[in-house]
C-alpha cells in the first residue's frame, strides 16, 4: 500500500488527503456535540446553535462568499496572476464586510431584534467574517495548486483547537456558550490574520477593476440562491428560538446534528458517481443509469434507516436525558437527507446541460415554503413539527427539480427515461413505510429491536444477492 501510494500522482494524493481531512473534521464536530450538551444547559446550547445559523446567513450577506466557486474559477482564468488576483478579491471581501458592519452599527437595535442576539455576539460574527474568508482564499489556492500538506495541517489544527479551547474556557465561566463561541473567534481569528498577510505578501493589490467587476458579476446573482439554501437548512432553529425558546432550539439542534452527519455519505457518493453520470450523458449511454441510481438510493435509504432505527441510542450518546425529546425529530430529518440524495440526480442533469439558474428558482421557493410552514404550524403543533416542515419543503424541492429535469431533457433531446421515476418513487415509499414503523417502535423498544432483527436475518439470507449488487455497482 505504501508503494502504491508513493506512485500516485499529486492529484490523487491530494484527493485522498482532503477526503481524510473532511472525514476527521466531521468526526471531531460530532464528538464535540456530546461534550457541549453536557457542559451547557439546553438554553445555552440552543443559543450556540442559533449563533451558528446566523453566522452562516451573515457570511452570505456580508462576504458574498467570494472565496467559493467564483474564486476557484478565477484562479484558473488568471493562473499567471494568482497573487494579485487573490489579494484583490480579499480586498473586495474586506470592503463588502466593512459596508455590512457600517449598516449594522447604524441600526443595531433593529437587527438585534430580528436575530435575537446581543450586540456583543453580533460583533463576534463580524470578527469571524473579517478573518474566515482569508482561510478559505488560502485553502482554495492550496487545493488548485495541490499543496495539500499545509492545507490539511491548518484545517486539522483549527478543528482540534476550537473545541479544546472552548471546553477548557467554558468550565471556568458562567456564560459557557460565549466561551465556545469566543474560542472559535480566537482560533480562526489568529489563523485568518496570519493567512490574510500570506495572501497578499508577494504582490499586494487591494483594488483591481477587472477582478472586482468579474467577482461581483459572478457572485452577486448567487446571493439569493445561497441565502435560500441556508434558510432551508437553518431557519428551523432560528424560528424555534423566537417562537418557543432557546432550550427547544437546543434540543432540535441535537437531532439536526445527528441527522445531518448522514449528508457526508450523500456528498461522497455523489462525488464518486457524478463524473461517471456525466460521461454516460456525453456518450448518450443511458441504459445503465437507472440501475446505478436505484442501487445508490437503496444504499442511502438503508444508511438513513439505520440512524432512524437507533435514534434513541444515538441521542442518548450525543446528549443527556433532558434532550431525549429530540428522538422524534430524527426520522423526518433523516428522511430529508434521503430526499436530498433523491433529487441530486435531477440536479446533476441540470448541471450537465448548464442550466443552473433554474436551481435557484426551486431553492428560493422551497425556502419560502419552509419559513411559512414553520411560522404557521410551530405555534399550533409545537417545535417538533419543524422536522416535518423541513421534509415537506425538500419533497416540494424534489418535485420541482424533477419537472425541471424533464423540461431540460426534452429541450436537449435527452430521454426522460435516464431515471426510472416509478422505481425511485417505490423505493421512497418503502423507505417512508419503514421509517414510520421504526418511529412507532420508539415507545416500544421490543417491537423496534424485533423489527431490526428480522431485517438483519433477511439481509443474511439474501447476502449473495446484496454482494452481487455491490460488485455490479462497483464495476
Amino acid at each position: 500500500m505504501i508503494k502504491k501510494y508513493k506512485n500516485l500522482s499529486v492529484q490523487a494524493k491530494a484527493a485522498i488527503w482532503y477526503t481524510i481531512c473532511n472525514l476527521l473534521q466531521k468526526g471531531i464536530l460530532l464528538i464535540a456535540v456530546p461534550i457541549y450538551t453536557r457542559i451547557l444547559t439546553t438554553e445555552q446550547y440552543g443559543a450556540y446553535s442559533v449563533f451558528l445559523s446566523w453566522l452562516e446567513i451573515f457570511e452570505i450577506v456580508a462576504t458574498f462568499r467570494l472565496s467559493w466557486e467564483g474564486y476557484m474559477v478565477g484562479l484558473t482564468k488568471y493562473s499567471d496572476d494568482r497573487d494579485r488576483y487573490t489579494s484583490s478579491i480579499q480586498g473586495l471581501g474586506f470592503t463588502i464586510t466593512s459596508i455590512a458592519l457600517i449598516i449594522y452599527l447604524a441600526i443595531p437595535d433593529l437587527i438585534n431584534s430580528i436575530t435575537g442576539m446581543p450586540f456583543g455576539l453580533t460583533l463576534m460574527i463580524f470578527a469571524l467574517l473579517y478573518t474566515m474568508p482569508s482561510i478559505y482564499f488560502w485553502s482554495g489556492r492550496q487545493r488548485v495548486e495541490y499543496h495539500y500538506q499545509a492545507a490539511v495541517a491548518v484545517t486539522m489544527t483549527s478543528s482540534v483547537l476550537i473545541p479544546i479551547l472552548g471546553v477548557v474556557t467554558a468550565l471556568t465561566i458562567e456564560h459557557k456558550e460565549y466561551a465556545i463561541i469566543g474560542a472559535r473567534v480566537v482560533v480562526q481569528g489568529i489563523i485568518g490574520l496570519c493567512l490574510m498577510f500570506v495572501n497578499c505578501r508577494k504582490k499586494f493589490c487591494f483594488f483591481n477593476k477587472e477582478y472586482w467587476k468579474r467577482s461581483l458579476k459572478f457572485n452577486a446573482p448567487l446571493v439569493p440562491y445561497y441565502l435560500s439554501a441556508t434558510v432551508l437548512n437553518s431557519s428551523d432553529r432560528i424560528i424555534i428560538q423566537n417562537l418557543i425558546g432557546k432550550a427547544q432550539a437546543g434540543i432540535y439542534s441535537v437531532a439536526y446534528s445527528a441527522s445531518m452527519v448522514m449528508t457526508l455519505f450523500n456528498y461522497s457518493l455523489n462525488a464518486t458517481v457524478q463524473p461517471w453520470f456525466f460521461a454516460q450523458l456525453k456518450e448518450k449511454n443511458y441504459k445503465e443509469i437507472p440501475g446505478v441510481i436505484n442501487s445508490l438510493l437503496v444504499l442511502v435509504a438503508g444508511l438513513n434507516l439505520m440512524l432512524i432505527a437507533f435514534a434513541p441510542e444515538a441521542i442518548a450518546i450525543l446528549a443527556p436525558p433532558q434532550y431525549r425529546e429530540a428522538i422524534w425529530v430524527v426520522p423526518p430529518l433523516a428522511a430529508s437527507v434521503f430526499v436530498m440524495f433523491f433529487y441530486q440526480h435531477f440536479v446533476n442533469v441540470e448541471f450537465y446541460f448548464e442550466d443552473s439558474k433554474i436551481i435557484a428558482v426551486a431553492s428560493i421557493g422551497s425556502a419560502v415554503l419552509n419559513v411559512a410552514l414553520n411560522f404557521l404550524l410551530i405555534p399550533v403543533a409545537g417545535y417538533l413539527i419543524a422536522g416535518y416542515t423541513t421534509l415537506a419543503s425538500y419533497l416540494v424541492f424534489c418535485f420541482a427539480h424533477y419537472m425541471f429535469m424533464r423540461r431540460i431533457c426534452k429541450k436537449n433531446g435527452c430521454p426522460t427515461s435516464i431515471v426510472n421515476i416509478r422505481q425511485m418513487c417505490l423505493i421512497m415509499l418503502v423507505f417512508f413505510v419503514l421509517m414510520a414503523i421504526l418511529a412507532f417502535g420508539y415507545t416500544a423498544a421490543p417491537i423496534r429491536y424485533a423489527f431490526i432483527l428480522i431485517v438483519l436475518v433477511i439481509a443474511v439470507i439474501k447476502r449473495n444477492l446484496i454482494i452481487q449488487k455491490i460488485k455490479a455497482l462497483k464495476k
